[in-house]
């Protein structure tokens, strides 16, 4: 009987064992390095199209390795752009996007050429990021628990961005984004 049981033990203890094993293998942070590999797919040029509320536009974006490749810089060129309501000019815009692995998160700096900036807490879904804007100014409005905007990786030649909600003109829009691969 005591042979059983101490048997019982041994086994109980391997299995222990291998789960902890397991489980520190699945914690491991992940590097800079692996982290931006997973994103060399957006790296080239983009045709996008978006829309917010009634407008309608298309814009073209460039992603790039910077800083000893381990940061992801975008470039944005947005066209004039002529609606019903206002003639929009020319802008450009950059952004910066990084991974954190002590914070195991991504993070993003955008400025662009009409003097609007922000940043971004970005969180991993798998197949892109939920964002969070986040200030570093005092809030207006309490922080909500709900992402701002997805990004969804479509394909290595598609994706799509929905979000952020905010009110335009007294209406409530939604902005959405559909990027090709050139």
């Amino acid at each position: 009987m005591r042979f059983v049981t101490m048997a019982r033990v041994l086994t109980l203890a391997t299995s222990l064992a291998a789960i902890n094993h397991s489980s520190a293998a699945a914690q491991t942070p992940v590097t800079v390095q692996e982290a931006m590999a997973s994103v060399d797919y957006l790296v080239g040029n983009w045709s996008c199209a978006h829309t917010v509320g009634k407008f309608s536009g298309k814009y073209t974006t460039t992603y790039s390795k910077v800083l000893d490749d381990n940061f992801l810089k975008q470039t944005y060129n947005f066209p004039s752009q002529q609606t019903s309501e206002r003639r929009d000019p020319a802008a450009t815009a950059e952004a910066l996007m990084g991974y954190t692995p002590s914070r195991q998160g991504w993070v993003r700096f955008f400025a662009n050429s009409e003097g609007q900036s922000f940043a971004i807490r970005m969180m991993d879904t798998g197949n892109g990021w939920t964002w969070k804007y986040v200030t570093f100014f005092k809030r207006m409005t309490p922080e909500t628990p709900e992402p701002d905007a997805t990004f969804t990786k479509k394909s290595v030649t598609e994706y799509s961005i929905d979000g952020p909600t905010y009110p335009q003109n007294g209406v409530t829009v939604t902005e959405h984004h559909v990027c090709h691969k050139m």
